[in-house]
């Protein structure tokens, strides 16, 4: 008899033998059978909760509510899967075999027990054996449909009121299926939200907002340190919030409106939601400011006053804020450095050209051969550092001998330490003794010096030397000649006042103040400059330029008139020019006899006058205008009281004309033509026709005074054919700085006057006076 081996495991997988799939898909059904009745306790509540949605119940169900009872069906479902599938195993590869053997019919096992083998090697029980094999094996396998068999687990019969209750939600939901379903899992809430967002970069980079729209899928670059603004509406909870590295605070609000500012730092993904919904999603690169360039365009030099000369170019991506000169003397590397101001005529200018004066002869290492260096730093406090250069700081020549050494014994109290302060009291002292014999008369000399010797031998802090060297340098101004020196010193610190405060927006009032001071100062320096003549100044060159006070008037009163206008950089520019003009200024005889000619000053009066009847004329043309709106001022007149101004303005530039002559004479008579037209036409009460009369009026004013203003500059002057800054007739000089002409300036003026009135009136509408408070601030 045979006998068999033990049961072999069946291969599993989707093999190629035709019997191993029927018994690996037999595999599958048990394994199907097997899930189902375990999956039922988790569908009963899941399938209840999409019931529930179909019906639509949960637009009107309060979003907490909701949640609770979302948060209970996903609890169920869990712990009864749990349960459920705590025992289960997947069949194996006989229980695939036994499945097909039953739907088959096969009673003695020949799927299952196919991988058994004889032992022994007895021929006739081995060939019964095949024969055994080869008839117990049908041709044809059949396999049942799986069997759910959730009617044990669901005595109660709840799976026909599960499916009553899917039915009758798809009739209700009819067309809105899909979302109805979503809502099962959705508050909805974020249909009803809406958001506004933006990105406000910071004010030193001069960007404009950047307005966010909802479904942007580009990336969005901003500055960094930029702060994104989110506000959102209509939203029944607080919004979630997610935005990368940065930190994002909670939406703070209620009743629907809510808002958070998110500092970008780094580069971030954002996305807002309300109850699960993205309401507004961007990509945003924070782009990082970048360090600030700074180079020497020549090695600073001295001035004819002995002030030093600073040439650079910069730039920055969003303007340099400052810039330094860092010097050091060259050999005593271990000496306190002198950080000299470099004012800019704009903290927002991407690109800088500049030549700034310094006066540094009152330093201790004024006469020492230095180490310099510029440091550029932009608004955010990033620095950028140039090549260092060296050269020789020019030093105030002192003829006194006193005062050549007390100024010896101030260098080397900054450039010596213990050993240069060792010197200073001993050459103090000895400079001090018997004064009765070498002070008489100069007792305050007397006693600054020995003020000083105390001072040094008693510091115990940088701030002690520091008033020993202030004072020493105020003994030896006392003890040398004149007063041009200071007189020097106190018109570059005006200069760098007014441009600081030119680049830093202050009010005109304050400007108007500086540029009264700086004349002031001019004043004085120029009679000090009479008074001390240089010893041995070499004759004048043939081809210099000559300058009347006239003419350094003219420039101030331009400047004046351009920081009126709202051209203040340029204002700065121009005010550097006239600060270099003025280091490097030599008085000469005919100093003083310069200047405008009677001729120009008399065509200056004329331009002036001309403009005032320009400002006059659009004046008058925009009471026309608003007249013909429906909107004129009772105290006007109407038009009849209209065609009375317009007839005095027309007198008034005809006596203007008398005794005046060419192509300007011309234009201008063509305005005082335009001028009649427009009157009569105001008798008519034609006021359409009025205004365009009115409009080329003015045309032939501006262009008469512009013709007027050229004549001018083709005038004899001491210049020889050039301005005061020794540059040709053209609108640009060489230096590129753009100097706007006399009508120029007083059409701007006039603008600026007539959008301060217009947004004073408070029955404007409240757009229109944002918009101009926003061109007003420009100025």
């Amino acid at each position: 008899m045979p006998i068999l081996s033990p049961k072999t495991a069946f291969p599993t997988g989707w093999l190629a033998d035709p019997l191993d799939r029927r018994v690996a898909l037999a595999r599958a059904i048990v394994g199907i059978e097997r899930v189902l009745p375990r999956l039922w306790p988790a569908a009963l509540f899941f399938g209840g909760h999409l019931a529930l949605a179909l019906t639509g119940i949960f637009a009107f169900t309060p979003w907490p509510l909701q949640a609770l009872l979302l948060a209970a069906t996903i609890t169920a479902s869990a712990l009864s899967l749990v349960d459920g599938f705590e025992d289960f195993v997947w069949p194996r590869a006989i229980d695939g075999a036994r499945r097909l053997e039953r739907d088959s019919g096969l009673l003695h096992r020949p799927v299952s027990e196919r991988g058994d083998v004889l032992v022994g090697s007895d021929p006739f029980a081995q060939a019964l054996w095949d024969l055994h094999r080869q008839r117990g094996l049908p041709g044809k396998f059949r396999l049942a449909l799986p069997r759910a068999g959730i009617a044990e687990r669901d005595p109660q019969g709840l799976r026909w009121y599960l499916l009553i209750a899917l039915t009758t939600g798809l009739v209700l939901a009819q067309g809105d299926i899909g979302k109805r379903l979503v809502s099962a899992f959705d508050s909805g809430a974020g249909a009803a939200a809406s958001i506004d967002a933006w990105i406000d970069p910071p004010p030193y980079t001069g960007l404009p907002l950047t307005s966010l729209r909802v479904g942007d899928t580009g990336i969005i670059t901003a500055p960094q340190g930029s702060v994104l603004h989110l506000r959102v509406h209509g939203a029944p909870r607080t919004p979630g919030l997610t935005a990368g590295a940065n930190d994002a605070p909670r939406f703070a609000g209620e009743n629907g409106e809510y808002s958070s500012n998110v500092l970008l730092t780094a580069d971030a993904r954002v996305r807002v939601q309300v109850g699960g919904e993205a309401i507004g999603k961007w990509q945003i690169r924070a782009a990082p400011d970048a360090v600030p360039t700074i180079a020497f365009t020549a090695t600073p030099k001295p001035t004819e006053q002995l002030a030093t000369e600073f040439a650079f170019k910069g730039g920055d991506d969003y303007g340099i804020a400052n810039v330094h000169a860092v010097l050091v003397p060259k050999d005593r590397k271990s000496a306190k450095p002198l950080v000299a101001d470099l004012p800019l005529p704009s903290t927002s200018e991407k690109s800088v050209t500049q030549t700034s004066y310094a006066d540094l002869t009152s330093h201790p290492y004024a006469g020492l051969m230095v180490e310099v260096r510029l440091e550029a730093r932009d608004a955010t406090g990033q620095k950028g550092v140039s090549n260092t250069v060296s050269f020789r700081l020019p030093a105030r020549v002192f003829t006194d001998p006193l005062a050549r050494a007390l100024i010896e014994q101030r260098q080397n109290i900054a450039t010596l330490n213990d050993e240069g302060r060792r010197i200073a009291l001993l050459t103090l002292d000895a400079l001090s003794i018997e004064p009765e014999r070498f002070y008489e008369g100069r007792h305050d000399i007397y006693l600054a010096m020995r003020n000083a010797f105390y001072g040094v031998r008693n510091a115990k802090s940088d701030a002690d030397i520091e008033r020993v060297q202030r004072l020493l340098w105020e003994t030896a101004l006392k003890l040398e000649r004149g007063g041009l020196l200071s007189a020097a010193e106190e018109l570059r610190k005006l200069q760098q006042m007014l441009t600081q405060a030119m680049a830093s927006g202050a009010p005109q009032e304050v400007l108007d103040e500086l540029l009264k001071r700086y004349n002031e100062a001019m004043q004085r320096y120029m009679q000090a400059l009479a008074a001390n003549p240089p010893r041995g100044q070499a004759p004048t060159p043939p081809d210099a330029t000559m300058l009347g006070q006239q003419d350094l008037q003219q420039l101030l009163d331009t400047i004046q008139k351009m920081t009126e206008a709202g051209e203040r950089q340029q204002a700065a520019q121009l005010l550097a020019m006239l600060q270099s003009m003025l280091e490097n200024m030599r008085l000469t005889q005919s100093q003083g006899q310069g200047g405008q000619s009677a001729q120009n000053q008399q065509r200056n009066q004329q331009i002036q006058k001309f403009s005032e009847l320009m400002g006059k004329q659009r004046s008058l043309q925009d009471k026309t205008f608003r007249q013909r709106q429906g909107q004129g001022d009772p105290k006007d007149g109407g038009p009849q009281g209209l065609q009375r101004q317009q007839q005095a303005l027309e007198k008034e530039l005809q006596d203007s004309l008398k005794g005046m002559g060419g192509s300007a004479a011309q234009k201008l008579r063509e305005a005082g033509k335009a001028m009649g037209e427009a009157q009569g036409a105001l008798g008519r009460k034609d006021l359409d026709n009025a205004g365009s009369a009115q409009n080329q009026a003015l045309e032939a004013l501006r262009q008469g005074a512009e013709q007027l203003a050229q004549e001018q500059a083709k005038g004899d002057r001491q210049m020889a054919g050039r301005d005061p800054l020794g540059r040709g007739n053209s609108v640009l000089g060489e230096s590129g700085v753009k100097i706007p002409g006399v009508t120029d300036l007083a059409r701007a003026r006039e603008i600026l006057q007539e959008l301060r009135r217009r947004a004073a009136q408070m029955n404007r509408p409240q757009a229109e006076r944002d918009y101009l408070d926003r061109l007003l601030k420009a100025f």
